[in-house]
């Protein structure tokens, strides 16, 4: 703290007032998934503003705010209203003026907080002369009738109710999508939440919006995906590669029918979403305006869920700041309900933002939930108050006497066991940090302590955290280009007990992975595909909790972006050497200049995505000797080798230390981005990464 913010500290407190300092006193996570979210629904943003120290006290990372495309929203208006936008565009209103948000955005980042706009992509209002001339021509909404949701075309190509459907296949939709982003963007906001996303489509689908309205570099992506996606929900996956995506079906069911506290420990999307990719709530603002269930639920049961879900490693949680007044016609554009200022929830958000990256264990009781994280403490969530003895799931809270932040009252952690009485609120939080628990004597000591990742020794492989106690955990590796296990065949090498937690695996000489799946020996209990990390520790959800040695691994995957292909011109000898592509993007004949490398290597940069092309090939530079086709999409980092006359042609595999080749060096190499879980960043924000560089991996703090 420096001289000034002290100085003025003391005058605070001399005259008796309370003191609200910005940024780091909040201790607000720098990654809008790392923290919590409050929905300021159909708030003015000049009231978001005033209440930013209140926000910031509760612990929220991040405020969202109803959608910005309707010239004539103002204060008082049906909230309905801002879900029939003008235009895929921004409008200043008198709910929010172009410097409204350009204000917001500037004094939430004094405090560490983040803008998150909702955006409306699907629909524009149906009447004329509230909607944008624009979408009048060139077929931009389509009437293709009602939506059959047992069929995925239906879902992206019906109507929503009597609104026309966007034609997201459109060119020109998905530029005039990224250029509002664009313009968010340059006003300070943060992040967006798509309405109605899965109405639109994937690449995989011929539908390019997601791939362009999120290429925005520094942005956060959110979408409201309700129930399934389609029939195939898996294609939940392809969502999950653009934007986090909604578990409503997992998220509603705690406060709708189990009085606030969750009846599994995973939701909707398990195993085919990572948790870092998922968004929680206790309620949403179509629950409470939409005339659903939430509208008559306490807001105890609410909070109770949200709660729950809130100190979950990974996953982000929303907190509905509820309209004072309940009806779908009754609600109007307003300042909402405070609850978000209440003491259990802050303690939930604090505990939220001090385990950032920290393992978890959920334990499932009789009508308790505990989320233990590892070296932190836990959130206990109950059905009313009362006694509890719970299971210290992974021994992750430290054994000791806590204060609970909530009630008050003391808690004892054993090495099994957390005790206490939890308060009225239903909901306990014990922190490490926040109230230091008195040490010792352990009354149940652990008679086979096991170390803490990073005392784990150094292996060239990884480690497993058994936290599925998995009888015989197996490991399933490779790369593009060739299986890494050493016996070659699905669920793979079969782990080596190194105590009794953790389980270790070593990659066979010379195959060094760029993915791993972890698995209890069949496909009913598996990880998603991860990204391999040399010296990684796991757990049994997916999550890298740490690593060991000196090299967090060669692993992480290419961006598929910007990525680099080499050419090994040996054979055909050409003084110099163009690649041809075709179909988005494409090159004109002869092709593009490849840039040498070094003796007989040439190199090529794609600037855009290239998964989706048809072919390419290598040439000489007035394009008279050229190699055959290749017909697949380039691979990152990969060598290929032919002759020219349409000689036969060869991926000879990734590059670095190919047949002896000389190497590019780390620092020619472009950099990828990697979370603390392992997973692709395209853009990344301020935050802790996993960077490579060639060969060289690094963790590295983006500002």
């Amino acid at each position: 703290m420096n001289l000034l913010k002290k100085g003025l500290m003391a005058c605070a407190l001399t005259l008796g007032l309370s003191f609200m300092s910005y940024g780091e006193d909040y201790g607000l996570p720098a990654n809008i998934q790392d923290g919590n979210i409050l929905h300021c629904f159909n708030w003015p943003v000049r009231e978001i503003k005033k209440s930013l120290p209140e926000i910031a006290a509760a612990g929220f990372g991040s405020v969202q705010i109803s959608p910005v495309q309707r010239a004539d929203a103002r204060t008082g208006e049906n909230w309905h209203a801002l879900y029939r936008p003008f235009d895929l565009a921004f409008k200043s209103s008198g709910y929010c003026s172009e410097n409204d948000l350009k204000d917001l955005c500037t004094e939430a980042a004094k405090y560490g907080i983040k803008v998150i706009v909702d955006i409306v992509a699907n629909h524009v209002d149906k009447s004329p002369g509230y909607h944008d001339t624009w979408w009048d021509s060139n077929n931009r909404v389509r009437w293709e009738g009602g939506i059959n949701y047992g069929n995925r075309y239906s879902i992206t190509h019906g109507q929503l109710g009597d609104y026309g459907d966007v034609n997201s296949e459109l060119s020109e939709v998905c530029a005039r999508g990224k250029a509002f982003v664009t313009t968010l963007k340059n006003m300070g906001v943060k992040g967006i939440r798509w309405d109605a996303a899965k109405h639109i489509g994937l690449p995989s689908e011929n539908c390019n919006f997601w791939k362009e309205v999120t290429s925005v570099a520094g942005m956060y992506h959110y979408g409201e995906i309700l129930d399934s996606p389609g029939p195939n929900s898996s294609i939940i996956s392809e969502y999950a590669k653009y934007m986090s995506v909604t578990d409503n079906r997992f998220s509603n069911n705690a406060a709708r029918n189990n009085g606030g506290v969750p009846t599994g420990v995973d939701g909707e999307w398990a195993g085919k979403v990572g948790a870092n990719k998922v968004v929680y709530w206790g309620e949403s603002h179509d629950t409470y305006s939409n005339d659903e269930w939430s509208q008559n639920v306490d807001q105890s049961v609410i909070d109770r869920a949200y709660a729950a879900y809130a100190c979950r490693k990974g996953s982000t949680a929303l907190y509905l700041s509820r309209p004072l007044t309940k009806g779908f016609s009754n609600i109007k554009v307003g300042k909402g309900s405070t609850a978000f200022t209440a003491k259990h929830i802050a303690a939930v958000n604090q505990f939220r933002n001090k385990c950032v990256g920290k393992a978890e264990s959920v334990q499932v009781g009789n009508g308790t939930y505990t989320v233990t994280r590892q070296g932190a403490g836990a959130v206990i969530v109950k059905k009313g108050s009362g006694q509890v003895s719970v299971n210290n799931g992974n021994q992750y809270c430290p054994a000791g006497t806590y204060t609970d932040l909530v009630s008050g009252n003391k808690f004892t952690v054993t090495s099994s066991t957390i005790s206490g009485n939890v308060g009225n609120t239903g909901i306990a939080v014990l922190l490490k940090d926040g109230t230091t628990p008195t040490p010792g004597p352990d009354p149940d000591p652990d008679p086979d302590p096991d170390p803490d990742p990073i005392d784990l020794p150094a292996i060239n492989g990884v480690y497993l955290l058994n936290s599925a106690n998995w009888s015989a955990p197996r490991v399933w590796a490779w790369t593009e280009a060739y299986n890494c296990t050493a016996s070659g065949t699905w669920p793979g090498d079969q782990m080596t007990k190194y105590n009794s937690q953790y389980w270790k695996w070593e990659h066979p000489a010379g195959k060094v992975p760029e993915s791993i799946i972890f698995n209890g020996g069949d496909d009913s209990s598996k990880t998603s595909d991860l990204v391999y990390v040399n010296g990684g520790v796991y757990d049994c959800s997916g999550n890298l909790i740490g690593t060991v040695g000196d090299n967090p691994g060669p692993g992480p995957t290419p961006d598929p972006s910007k990525i680099t292909i080499y050419y090994d011109n040996t054979a055909s000898r050409w003084g110099s050497v163009n690649i041809h592509h075709w179909t988005s993007p494409s090159t004109a004949w002869p092709g593009a200049a490849m840039t040498k490398v070094v003796d007989n290597i040439w190199s090529y940069t794609f600037n855009t995505d290239p998964s989706g092309l048809d072919g390419f090939l290598f040439c000489n530079a007035d394009g008279s000797d050229q190699t055959a086709d290749y017909t697949q999409a380039p691979v990152a980092n990969h060598l290929y080798k032919g002759t020219g006359g349409k000689g036969a042609v060869t991926d000879m595999g990734v590059y670095r230390g190919a047949s002896g080749i000389e190497e590019i060096t780390d620092a020619e190499c472009e950099a990828e981005y990697f979370d603390m879980q392992g997973l692709r960043v395209a853009h990344p924000t301020a935050g802790l990464y996993i960077v490579r560089r060639g060969a060289k991996v690094s963790k590295e703090l983006v500002r």
